[in-house]
């Protein structure tokens, strides 16, 4: 009697300790299961591009006994704003693509998780270095709201000059390293009857962003995190004026293309491939846009804007922006598997995929080096490796859109002769004041 009794007892303890519903006990914190994943655990994830599964495998190596899937979709909102709404969300999604998630309104509603936890531990790949330690510097942010990290951005969109490396080389133009000398190449593009310089007309964002990068690399990061911050007199700030004045210095000189005001990005990226232009402002993800219309012997390749003079701030300066948030909901059935399959996205060896498979490049330190690719890849890549730590990034036209597209107008309007520098600033800096005097619009602040 008195063994059966301690058998029973011991069983009882033992159901307790399991829960009385048979779940199984967690597994105990460690370096290689930090968020005690349950390796049984299906994980339901929803993306908007295929890249987003390639983490399946080493997730799947790690969890056998794991069914991890991975739901492709564009309609992203459609089909899973219900979900968030009834308290069934995915485990993690990738949201990129026409119907993006819209982030502030799930932020305001406390739909997502902090990620924080996820940057504090160890590394897939080194399990002495934390994931954030492996990341890119000043990545993160372009995730954060109200100093939280909700979403993981995770790729890294280059900006700066296309031009053709064969057409160069066969006319024995060297890439410019200050801007006169890019003033002074236009010069000589014209002569040889090209249209120098190119960029969207129609979308003059793109020319905000070579004003923004020059004035950056003048002045020095905090010339942004001013105009983030919406701090008085930003947009009249010293490098502002000097970069505005010197982008100008282009229609000036009659170095623009003819008809650029009236080109949509892919009508002047198609410029640029039929060598009617010689350089157009872009950021990397040019070559998949137009892929299949890349002539085999055009050499597409990337330089960043060069710098006023040879004395910068920001000598090897170049704007980067993080884009493809990935985020795992809060009330995620599986959450420690949303958080596992991402700290797997942000590895090397699945990053060093993704670069190879979709011709991106991601915010994993150094996980493109090594990889055969194009010379328009291979040449973001480049620049990122050799900028280091100075790379440049703003947030305010994520954050205030509105503002970012009347700031982008005033410029097309300033390039087409519209308006004079001083109106140029004036209008924009107004803009701006009243920005920050609107108490409807939620602001955001930098460190």
């Amino acid at each position: 009697m008195l063994r059966r009794r301690t058998l029973l007892q011991g069983a009882l303890a033992g159901a307790v300790l399991s829960g009385c519903t048979g779940d199984p006990v967690a597994p105990p914190v460690s370096k290689e299961n930090p968020f005690t994943v349950d390796g049984t655990a299906p994980v339901d994830l929803v993306i908007s591009d295929e890249y987003g599964g390639f983490a399946a495998a080493a997730y799947r190596k790690k969890y056998a006994a794991a069914v991890v899937t991975p739901k492709v979709t564009p309609q992203l909102s459609d089909q899973l704003l219900p979900r968030f709404a009834a308290g069934n969300p995915p485990d993690l999604v990738l949201s990129t693509g026409d119907d993006a998630l819209k982030l502030g309104r799930l932020v305001k509603e406390d739909q997502l998780t902090d990620l924080q936890q996820l940057l504090d531990a160890p590394s897939w790949d080194n399990q002495s270095a934390t994931v954030k330690d492996q990341l890119l510097p000043d990545m993160l942010n372009f995730g954060r709201y109200d100093g939280a990290q909700r979403t993981v951005n995770y790729i890294a969109s280059v900006y700066g000059i296309w031009y053709s490396a064969s057409l160069f080389q066969r006319n024995g133009w060297e890439v410019p390293r200050t801007w006169t000398d890019l003033l002074a190449l236009g010069t000589d593009m014209k002569a040889a009857g090209l249209g120098p310089f190119m960029y969207a007309g129609t979308h003059p964002y793109y020319l905000l962003e070579l004003v923004l990068t020059l004035a950056a690399k003048t002045g020095g990061p905090d010339v942004v995190k001013r105009i983030d911050n919406l701090d008085d007199g930003a947009w009249k700030d010293e490098s502002v004026t000097k970069a505005i004045n010197a982008v100008g210095e282009l229609t000036k000189r009659g170095l623009l293309a003819a008809g650029t005001a009236d080109y949509d990005h892919i009508g002047s990226q198609k410029r640029l491939l039929a060598a009617k232009v010689g350089m157009l402002p872009c950021g990397n993800w040019l070559e998949n846009e137009m892929k299949g219309l890349v002539p085999q012997d055009f050499a597409l390749t990337m330089f960043a804007v060069p710098p006023l003079d040879t004395s910068p701030a920001l000598a090897s300066g170049l704007h980067v922006a993080a884009t493809a948030p990935v985020l795992v909901p809060d009330k995620a059935k599986n959450k420690a598997g949303g958080l596992e399959y991402l700290r797997a996205m942000l590895s090397a060896d699945v990053a060093a995929q993704v670069t190879s498979e979709s011709s991106q490049l991601t915010i994993v330190r150094g996980a493109a080096d090594g990889l055969e690719m194009s010379t328009a890849l291979s040449s973001a890549r480049d620049l990122l490796a050799s900028a280091g730590d100075q790379l440049i990034t703003w947030y305010f036209d994520d954050w205030y859109p509105e503002f970012a597209i009347a700031a982008a107008a005033a410029t097309g309007q300033f390039m087409a002769g519209g308006l004079q520098q001083s109106e140029w600033t004036a209008r924009i800096q107004a803009a701006a004041d009243k920005l920050k005097q609107d108490n409807a619009v939620t602001k955001y602040h930098r460190d």
